[in-house]
Formats: C-alpha cells, structure tokens, sequence
C-alpha cells in the first residue's frame, strides 16, 4: 500500500505540475497573440493619388535583375521632379494610448499635408509588447494611404521576447504588404557570402530614361549585442566589447553596401544609408556642462561670442561642442551621448573612402539629437553626412526628461524631409510638429546650409 501511494502522489504532482506548465504557456501565447491595437483614427486615414509605380526585379524598365525600383510617371511620361522622402524614427508607440494618439495624429496628418513619394522608417516604431496587432495597423495606414515605405528594424523591435513580436517575425508581417518594401529574404554578396541581419533592402529611385537617380539601402544595425545569435556573441568577445554594447554593422553588411556604392560610382549615381543605431563618429559632437573645461581636441561648435550656450531656468547648462576636424551643420545639435557601439566598424570610413557614390546616412536612436556632421576638409569634395533624423514619437524621453529644458514641452518632435534632384543630389529639412509650416534647411542641392 505504501507503494501505491508514493505513485499515487508522484502522479498527482506530475499531473500539476503538468497543468502549471500548460497554464503559464497558454497564458504566454494569449499575451503574445491577444490584439492590442493602437487608437488609430480610422476616418482621418484617406487614400492619397500617387504617380508612383513598383517595378519589381527584372522587371521590364527595371535596370536591375534583384532589386526593386519605383518610377514615377505622368501619363506616359517619366516625371523627372524631385523625389519626395519622409523620414520618421523612434516612434515608440508604448503603453500611453494618449501620447500614441497625438504621435499617430502627427503621422497621419503629415502624410496627408506632405503627400511623400516615399517614406523611410528607421526604427523603434512600434515597441509595445502584444504589438502585433499594431504592426499590421503600421501596415494598413500605409496601404490604405497609397505609399510606399520601408523600415530598418531598431534595437527595441523583439527586446522583449517572449512577449512581444520576434525581428523575424515583424519582419516577415511587413514584407507581406504590397507597399511595404522591406524584404525578409537574407541577402548575399557578389561571393555568394550571406549578409548578417534582418530586412536589409535596397531600393533604386528612376529618373529619366529609366535611369537610377539613388539607390536607398537600409540595414539591420542589430540590438544589443547579448541579443544576437551564438556567433555574434563570440565575434563580438572577441572584439574585445561587452555583451551590452549596442550592436554594431558587420563585415558582410559593409562588403553588400560596397557592392551599391560601387556601382554607384560607376553610374555616376548615390547612394543614401538608413540604419537605426548611429555610427562611432556621430558622437564627435556633444553638449559640455557649463561646468566643465573644453577638452583638448574638441572646438565650441558655435563661433558666436557666448557659444550660443544651453540656457536652462535662466543659468547656463552647457556648450554644444565638436571634435577637431569636424563640423556641425547650422544649429543641429545632440543633447545627449551618442548611445553607439563601443565598437567602430569601420562603417563610415568605408563610406568616406566611396564618398564618390554615397550621399548620406540617416538614422535615429537618440532622442534629443537632430546633429548632422561631416569631416570639414570634405566640405568641398563629397562630403559624407552623418544625420540624425528628428524623433517623431511623443512617448520616448526628451530634453526635459534629461534636464536640457525647463519647459515639458515636445520642441524638437517631427520628421525630416529628404527631396532627391535629378543630379543625385539632395535637398534636407527638418520640420517640427509644433511649427509645421516652418522647414529648417539643413542641406541644400548636396551642401551645408550653415
């Protein structure tokens, strides 16, 4: 008998225990899977006319055998105009739906107002878990609207795993729709080698003739490093960088971005980079405590008297400074550290060395930077620039957050406007939501506006 009941009561435990397990994981796939969707106003979501039209790969008029590409006509004529490219980042539509509805008000109506060729998202857009009803409601807005758009995935996309979406698979519920251009196939390079990452793309904008005006490539810059599979763990050990640095652009991506810029040259074309998390250099200009002496090798950015100071409750906070050698364009400015890799990949030196054939990077990440770099001795030859575009999300911290402002208010909240010339040069605005009708030129036919 006493056997029978140590069975008995092992049996009994297993049964629990089994039914504890099935109930913790029913619960994971409910949270994982029950809809939570965003308070998108529906009525104000309208179908805009558009002359854009998607050629795939191969397609007849496409000059390219695996990249898609969009033309744009009139009747049956190309229009040659300049393209129209909105740039959104860091979006964080999270927890608040008050905040999420004024962001999303925002994005709507500036798609409305603007009425873009096309739109670039550069990440940590939709960052709730339970988001995956809201990334087909990211999807939707934009097929409902008539734009095409892509996204370049950032560091809070799946951070949250098991409860919240995979990379993979926002990646693979975006690349469904038919204006999204994201693609979920991993791309290789000339030698046949894969390319690290999620989402790599690239897209060609035709002018005339049929002719690749710009080439837009946007890359997975990748997480946190402890977030990436076993090899990257271990290549970045042996870096010599910590498993909680963010990540940083690898040796394949950098070969496959060569492959574009290359061809670029050749073409006598550009090509622009989106990516999420900035690159080492863009920390070459920071805020200095009004407290703090001017270290050496760094330059007070602005050449006014005062330095034009950070005025904060009446008493100096600090002086926008730059590293030597380089310039900051206008009044473009970072209110916070470049949250980069600890290590440098190398990235924009590679972009230097192809500047013939490369316009610019955007990015976004830090919240309360809009600074836009280049090195000063290429001011008049090809120079590469280093952007940050302008937070378009109400939720993520800002500068009073930080202590950079006495004010709570949203001042450098908006987008960035990019406006390709036939020449493969490039117009750059930025615009904020508390002054839509004023754009800040930043960036004029390929040339500093300082």
């Amino acid at each position: 008998m006493n056997g029978d009941s140590k069975v008995s009561t092992k049996s009994k435990i297993a049964v629990v225990a089994i039914i504890i397990v099935l109930s913790i994981l029913a619960i994971v796939a409910a949270v994982m899977f029950a809809p939570d969707p965003m308070p998108v106003d529906w009525s104000t979501v309208e179908y805009i006319p558009s002359n854009v039209t998607l050629l795939e790969a191969d397609a007849e008029h496409n000059p390219s055998e695996k990249d898609v590409a969009l033309v744009r006509y009139n009747g049956d004529a190309i229009d040659d105009s300049d393209w129209k490219i909105l740039q959104f980042t860091d979006m964080h539509l999270m927890q608040d739906d008050d905040k999420n509805k004024d962001t999303l008000s925002n994005f709507i109506s500036t798609l409305k107002r603007e009425k873009p060729d096309f739109v670039a998202l550069t990440g940590d857009i939709i960052t709730r878990p339970l988001g995956r009803a809201r990334a087909v409601q990211l999807a939707e807005i934009f097929e409902k609207m008539n734009i095409y758009w892509c996204y370049c995935l950032g560091n809070h996309e799946g951070d949250s795993a098991p409860f919240t979406l995979t990379r993979e698979e926002n990646v693979k519920i975006w690349a469904k729709y038919p204006h999204c251009l994201l693609e979920s196939e991993v791309k290789t390079t000339a030698d046949g080698t894969e390319v690290w990452g999620l989402g790599n793309t690239a897209i060609n904008l035709l002018g005339a003739d049929y002719a690749v005006r710009q080439t837009l490539v946007f890359m997975d810059s990748g997480s946190k490093v402890a977030y990436g599979d076993d090899a990257a763990i271990a290549e970045a050990k042996a870096l010599g960088i910590p498993t909680d640095s963010y990540d940083y652009l690898k040796e394949s991506q950098k070969a496959w971005f060569a492959e574009y810029a290359t061809a670029a040259i050749a073409k006598g074309t550009k090509v622009m980079l989106f990516i999420h998390i900035p690159l080492v250099e863009q920390g070459y200009v920071k805020l200095l405590k009004a407290t703090e002496p001017l270290p050496e090798g760094w330059s007070y950015a602005y050449t006014t008297e005062d330095h034009s100071p950070v005025i904060v409750g009446g008493e100096i906070y600090g002086y926008t400074i730059v590293k030597d050698g380089w310039s900051l364009v206008g009044d473009t400015a970072s209110y916070e550290k470049c949250y980069c890799s600890d290590y440098n990949s190398g990235m924009y030196d590679l972009m230097k060395s192809l500047r013939q054939g490369v316009n610019a990077l955007f990015c976004g990440h830090d919240h309360v930077s809009n600074s836009i770099l280049y090195e000063t001795d290429l001011a008049g030859d090809n120079p590469v620039y280093l952007c940050y575009g302008v937070c378009s999300g109400l939720q993520s911290y800002n500068m009073y957050s930080l202590g950079v402002s006495d004010t709570n208010d949203y001042s450098l909240r908006g987008y960035a406007v990019i406006e390709v010339k036939a020449d493969s040069s490039f117009d750059y605005y930025n615009v904020r939501y508390n002054n839509v009708g004023k754009r800040i030129a930043r960036i004029a036919g390929g040339v500093a506006c300082d």
